[in-house]
């Protein structure tokens, strides 16, 4: 042992001397600045907007905002009421519920209108669908407004569907922004009277839904997934040290570690303002997991050391000496991973990159200042050690098998791998990325009953916006602006895509027909610019709370919206659709601008944006890398050559993800772009235990094998705590954390295993 010491370069092993004798007030300050930071973790944010989902790239982004603004809408509550087997929403049932919630509505805070079947106005019949006091209805009479009802095209893309099976019952808010207590509240009360009427009225199904619902489901999905996961990714870390390393003086050492790596990254972002959202609330997992990884290898050598009788503060330098190099190449290179996710403009995954390069500056920084002492104090009398079995002891069979396996059949292993890698790199592009909002919803049984119902009784796709920009007060009631434009809806409601679209010009069509006694012949656009002004302005003074103008059109007449509903479509397919209308669009209207108004496009759009920018991030950090690894390692050659087997892992497991299944969320796609700093760790301490055993002059095999042997326990152990800490996100609420888990878990195992077994062989072709 004294040889290795001589032999390593001066500068680590002053660094650990140092670290060493100065452990105690270094350990002071860490605690101070743990605590320091600690207390601002109360403050932490959250935001449970799915719009943090959205990536800031997009074109079309400032046409929602425009529109956003023109034609602003209040925060909505929606019941879903579902008919009886056999009956309709006129079902008296059913009416009898709607009427309970009409005269209970005002119970949630901040309600200001309902809407729904009971008071609906037609603006192309001007009637009303109930003309007569509520209470004098038999059901013969409510099933003669069924006909009438499905007749209505704004009815029934609105508040009935499903044949007349299912109808909504919409509660406006006038609150614009509900968060914290008085969102609680809200939601509260929306739930308390959806128990109560499903109470009072057990054969109609009822459901209900909001974004204020959404959001305050999300952040409860965020709450437990940081206070019931993060605890037991803890403990069952600490559990396999303390199995692996056959001390719980050493497991209890991890947690303390952990806990303090933990502390000081959330009360750090807590004080700087950051918000968590859906994706980066399950960062603090992977901070746990990756402190965890980098305080064993300080262990495994130090436990080593004392198991050959090494007094306890020697063994200290020992292994800080040895491991100093390599924890911060692998610190460095797995944080480049991260940070590179910064790239990306979706806030999602830009604030997970932060959380996780933020938490393992943090654990390096303690790994340094604060475990030393820490392991010193905890580690067992010296006396205890001497003889005693080694960590590695129980892995040795294991990691002699695997040094055999590579010398007797290392041509059959190294191309294997080569051709394996090279298949799965040509099924890469078979993956196809589809974003599903829904995915983040989490598992709440109320979120998923609402979805599936309204789900199997709408047989529609989304609801698309869209607005015409003319440029010009009254620009968009000119008669031949409004000519050109129903001819254009009616072309686009040819197209496979589009259901059904609702405009200015069945408003404009219809209060002329009233204005004309109901004469069909007058269901035309007016004649004049001023004519069509007159009806319009007619139309807002009897105009129905369901179907204000406003909605419709600004108050100069120069911007109006249309309202497509699109047939059921994938992303994919709705993009097309979206390009059909728009390139359509341009062609007819030159002198106008059609702006897109909806976010549900965005997240569409979202699949290929976050993959080039992912792919961008992966190229940058995938040469910052080597160029880390490079400088680390003191050698282009094993630098470039180290490359190999850290990119086959991804490749493996994402190729093998196409044949199998062939669908993933573009969020997921993260793992692919962080996957390299995220293995990299095992080939940078086998790598630098056989470059320095190399110089001291041993040969090729014989100095890897002894690199396995040394680093082969740690690498192990961290292994199984990457795996079994990215297994408990099975656990979690969301399908995307479930999903990333399944491709995690392969991914950090492949990555031992070609660590093992492949990089070995390619050094043996390129010594």
């Amino acid at each position: 042992m004294n040889k290795t010491h001589n032999t390593n370069p001066a500068l680590p092993l002053r660094i650990a001397h140092a670290l060493v004798r100065w452990r105690l007030p270094m350990a002071w300050l860490s605690v101070l600045l743990c605590a320091a930071l600690a207390s601002g973790i109360p403050q932490s944010r959250f935001d449970t907007s799915l719009d943090a989902l959205l990536t800031e790239s997009d074109p079309f982004l400032p046409e929602v905002e425009l529109l956003a603004e023109q034609f602003p809408t209040s925060p909505e509550v929606r019941f879903a009421l579902t008919a009886p087997v056999g009956a309709t929403a006129f079902d008296l049932r059913v009416i009898n519920a709607l009427i309970d919630l009409k005269s209970r509505f005002e119970e949630i805070p901040y309600a200001e209108h309902l809407s729904s079947l009971l008071d609906f106005y037609s603006p192309e019949s001007q009637t009303r669908l109930f003309q007569n006091p509520l209470g004098s209805y038999s059901q013969e009479d409510l099933d003669a407004l069924l006909a009438p009802a499905l007749d209505d095209r704004l009815l029934t893309n609105s508040l009935l569907t499903g044949g007349g099976s299912l109808t909504f019952a919409v509660v406006s808010l006038w609150a614009d922004d509900l968060a914290g207590a008085d969102r609680e509240r809200t939601v509260t009360a929306i739930a308390a009277l959806r128990d109560s009427l499903r109470s009072n009225h057990p054969e109609v199904g009822i459901y209900v839904m909001s974004d204020v619902i959404l959001q305050q489901a999300s952040q409860q999905a965020m709450f437990d997934d940081l206070s019931q996961l993060m605890p037991f990714v803890i403990l069952l870390c600490v559990l396999v040290i303390c199995l692996c390393f056959r001390s719980l003086r050493f497991g209890a050492g991890i947690l303390i570690h952990t806990l303090a790596t933990c502390l000081c990254t959330l009360g750090f972002l807590a004080y700087s303002g950051f918000s968590f959202n859906s994706i980066s609330v399950i960062a603090p997992l992977i901070v746990v997991i990756i402190a965890v990884a980098n305080s064993v290898h300080i262990i495994s050598l130090f436990r080593q050391s004392l198991a050959n009788g090494v007094e306890k503060f020697e063994a200290m330098v020992f292994s800080l000496n040895h491991n100093l190099m390599p924890i911060l190449l692998a610190a460095l290179t797995t944080a480049i991973g991260f940070v590179s996710l910064l790239l990306s403009s979706s806030p999602a995954i830009n604030g997970f990159g932060t959380i996780v390069g933020i938490g393992i500056g943090f654990g390096f920084l303690l790994t340094l200042t604060f475990l030393p002492a820490l392991l010193l104090l905890l580690a067992p009398p010296h006396d205890n050690q001497a003889g005693s079995e080694r960590p590695e002891d129980f892995m040795t069979r294991l990691l002699e098998r695997i040094i055999n396996l590579g010398a007797t059949h290392d041509r059959a292993i190294f191309w294997s791998f080569t051709v394996l890698g090279l298949i799965t790199f040509a099924l890469l592009p078979l993956n196809e990325s589809d974003f599903n909002r829904l995915d983040f919803l989490g598992s709440d049984p109320e979120l998923t009953s609402y979805y599936e119902v309204v789900g199997e009784s709408i047989n529609r796709g989304p609801l698309l916006t869209y607005g015409v920009q003319t440029g010009a007060v009254d620009g968009a009631i000119k008669p031949d602006f409004l000519a050109r434009l129903d001819e254009f809806i009616v072309w686009a409601q040819a197209l496979d895509g589009v259901e059904s679209i609702a405009s200015i010009v069945d408003i404009s069509r219809a209060v002329n027909r009233a204005q004309h006694q109901d004469n069909p012949e007058f269901y035309r656009i007016p004649d004049t610019t001023d004519a069509v002004a007159n009806s319009l302005l007619a139309y807002a003074v009897v105009q129905s709370d369901d179907f204000p103008l406003r909605d419709f059109i600004t108050e100069d007449f120069s911007l109006t919206r249309l309202f497509i509903n699109a047939a059921p479509s994938t992303n994919k397919e709705l993009l097309a659709t979206d390009t059909q209308l728009a390139e359509e669009f341009a062609r007819r209207f030159p002198e106008a601008e059609l702006l897109h108004g909806s976010t549900l496009l965005l997240f569409s759009r979202m699949d290929e944006l976050v993959t080039i920018e992912l792919l961008q991030g992966y190229s940058l950090s995938l040469l910052l890398i080597t160029l880390c690894l490079i400088v680390g390692l003191r050698s282009v050659k094993y630098g470039l050559l180290s490359i190999i087997p850290n990119l086959l892992p991804a490749t493996i497991v994402f190729g093998i993800w196409a044949l199998a299944i062939g669908q993933i969320n573009p969020f997921v796609m993260m793992l692919f772009s962080i996957s390299i700093g995220l293995v990299v760790d095992d080939s940078v301490h086998l790598l630098s235990h056989y470059l320095q055993r190399k110089r001291e002059g041993v040969e090729g095999d014989a100095a890897m094998a002894e690199s396995i042997r040394t680093a082969g326990p740690a690498l192990s152990i961290t292994t199984l705590v990457l795996a079994l800490g990215a297994t408990v996100l099975i656990g979690a609420n969301t399908l995307y954390f479930q999903q990333a888990a399944q491709l995690l878990v392969p991914i950090v195992v492949l990555a031992l295993v070609l660590d093992g077994l492949y990089l070995p062989a390619i050094l043996r072709r390129f010594p």
